[in-house]
């Protein structure tokens, strides 16, 4: 790594596809990422990733957990010991939802590091690693916009915006932004003028960020936006040009609506291309154009010409990053169902030539794809790697609230703090917020530990604080089980005891002749259960030390006995054929049960137990 400039990559990836089959697409993809900056050694990493959680949202962001894990606990990245991650997965936020995400890791060597809050206007030092997931909209480092609709009239709702974050590396100030704007919907509609009228839709929601940024009240420092512009080519004059030797004959579909336009050329009648409203077949030339005639194809891309007195764009010397097969044995081809085009850029404020350094011999900026010859889904990623000059675009000193203090390793998840050893078992969304809890597709919900039943979080607040010794919960126990109901309801008859700690613990009431002896031995207090649940996967904390507790003796008969042991350690009435699924705690061992009763509106006369209130 160069000591004088910071080495930074820069990386767009639409991550849409491999989220429609994780086991197989992921392993691939995340080892041509780490290659990547293994190769480069760069010691500022920003990952800017569109659709994250797939196309089909609802079903897949339950993945983004291990995806984004498996990044953090990765080899590659272990000397990355400060990062900052922001997931906008809300998507029951039908009107903020953007399916962004940017990651961003720091290398150990990076003495100063300031993220800018957009709220205080002021930077805040970055210490240890951070994600935060689920609905982000609260959350004051980052400025984040969904498009208005009425810039895609086509549509009805689209998933499309922007994600801006603010740095001060070693003094060096800029803005990074994370952008995704709409596609071709019809490559029939495309065709018919120069420019598309899809290119007038991205040029508007383009224009409306930049002089969002131009306008707004903080300073004006360098920017670099890479996402998925979805830039394509001018398909209109791409055509004219490779059937200009040809005759074209059209079908009818529906409405009487052009669907399909076949080119043949003049005399043999061998068709040349054949273009849908989701399909562009050059035939046997396909892969030859789009690969081997990428100064030819240049210019095509004209979408870039209105922005020139505001952004610029290293030369492009590779071949267009969509649309690629998404076979993940084919890495090389591509689909036929769009012209391919360089959707996927990298482009820079001309004011950010300014803070970077470049040489022909070891500082060349490198512009290129990432996984070549390997499937990456159908948007190969774009990578920029350049050096940062120490000290340009530096504000004010007085606003960098940087400190010299040792720094903190600490792994914070939307606030709950763990080792960072304990990444892979954590699930990021245990401790994300959803605007509507109820909205969630029950796979997704059915994932997260801390949803109740009815949809409802508990408010942090409400958590009582962990103790240091606790009895053994069956809730510890059985932390895997929450979505088995069929199994919970083949347990016999439920006692539940609560003690000072909030931890529930369940006994085998049927013996009823048996309570007198249970309640003379104290340590005893736990049955087994005869329910087989060999086969459920369960995750006990075996940090907590365990000790029995003993409990005051009750009559399982009386209820005055139950309702004013319900304000204490507790035994509650019994429940035949009674089932609840319990909710995991969020960072702490202990489980509000009163408090949780109260929320659903149940008070602690009406019911005999706060299990009772779940069901």
């Amino acid at each position: 790594m160069d000591e004088e400039h910071l080495a930074v990559l820069l990386i767009t990836a639409n991550v849409g596809s491999i989220f429609e089959e994780p086991e197989q697409m992921f392993k691939p993809w995340l080892k041509e990422f780490l290659g990547c900056i293994e190769r480069l050694e760069p010691c500022f990493v920003a990952l800017h990733c569109q659709e994250v959680g797939g196309k089909n949202y609802e079903t897949s962001m339950q993945h983004v957990n291990q995806f984004v894990k498996t990044i953090l606990a990765s080899e590659e990245l272990v000397r990355y010991d400060r990062a900052r991650v922001f997931l906008d997965e809300d998507y029951t936020a039908a009107d903020k939802f953007t399916a962004l995400g940017n990651l961003y890791f720091v290398h150990d060597t990076v003495e100063e590091v300031n993220i800018f809050d957009f709220v205080e206007n002021k930077f805040v030092p970055v210490e240890g690693r951070e994600v935060l997931s689920g609905n982000i909209e609260n959350i004051q480092i980052k400025e984040k916009a969904k498009f208005p609709q009425h810039f895609f009239p086509e549509f009805k709702w689209s998933r499309k915006g922007f994600l801006r974050t603010r740095w001060n590396l070693n003094n060096c100030i800029f803005d990074l932004v994370n952008i995704h704007l709409f596609h071709d919907a019809s490559n029939i509609i495309a065709m018919q003028a120069s420019p598309s009228i899809y290119n007038g839709n991205r040029q508007q929601a383009l224009m409306h960020t930049l002089k969002r940024f131009e306008g707004d009240q903080y300073e004006k420092v360098p920017m670099l936006i890479f996402g998925d512009f979805n830039f394509r080519l001018d398909t209109n004059l791409l055509i004219k040009a490779l059937t200009a030797k040809t005759t074209s004959e059209q079908t009818l579909g529906k409405k009487d609506q052009i669907s399909k336009i076949v080119y043949t050329e003049e005399g043999n009648e061998k068709v040349v291309l054949t273009v849908e409203a989701k399909g562009f077949d050059y035939h046997d030339k396909h892969e030859d154009l789009f690969f081997n005639t990428i100064k030819w194809l240049k210019q095509y891309d004209t979408e870039m010409t209105p922005f020139k007195d505001r952004l610029s764009e290293y030369e492009i010397n590779f071949p267009p990053s969509y649309p690629f097969s998404e076979d993940v044995n084919d890495g090389k081809s591509y689909m036929k169902t769009r012209c391919p085009s360089w959707c996927d850029r990298i482009l820079i404020s001309h004011s950010a030539k300014d803070i970077i350094f470049q040489d022909e011999k070891f500082h060349r900026p490198q512009y290129n794809l990432i996984g070549k010859e390997v499937c990456m889904g159908d948007h190969k990623p774009v990578y920029l790697s350049l050096h940062l000059k120490p000290g340009k675009g530096n504000l004010n000193e007085s606003r960098s609230s940087s400190t010299k203090s040792p720094r903190k390793k600490v792994l914070s998840i939307n606030g709950e703090h763990f080792e960072s050893d304990d990444i892979m078992d954590i699930n990021i969304h245990d401790y994300a917020v959803f605007e509507k809890e109820n909205d969630l597709v029950p796979e997704f919900r059915t994932s997260i530990r801390t949803r109740t039943e009815s949809g409802t979080v508990i408010p942090d607040i409400l958590e009582p604080q962990p103790t240091k010794v606790r009895r053994k919960s069956f809730q510890e126990i059985a932390m895997q089980v929450r979505t088995c109901q069929k199994i919970l309801r083949q347990w016999p008859r439920i006692r539940v005891r609560h003690h000072s700690s909030s931890s529930e613990d369940f006994t085998d009431d049927h013996e009823e002749n048996n309570n007198a002896d249970e309640d003379k031995n104290p340590d005893n207090d736990v049955k087994s259960i005869a329910t087989d649940i060999s086969h459920v996967s369960l995750e006990v904390d075996d940090s907590v030390k365990m000790t029995p507790i003993s409990t005051p003796s009750a009559s399982p008969s009386s209820d005055n006995a139950n309702k004013n042991l319900l304000h204490g350690p507790v035994r509650v009435n019994e429940h035949a054929g009674s089932s609840f699924s319990p909710r995991q705690s969020t960072g702490s061992p202990t489980s509000p049960a009163n408090e949780r009763s109260n929320l659903v509106g149940k008070s602690k006369v009406d019911s005999c137990c706060p299990a009772c209130v779940l069901l």
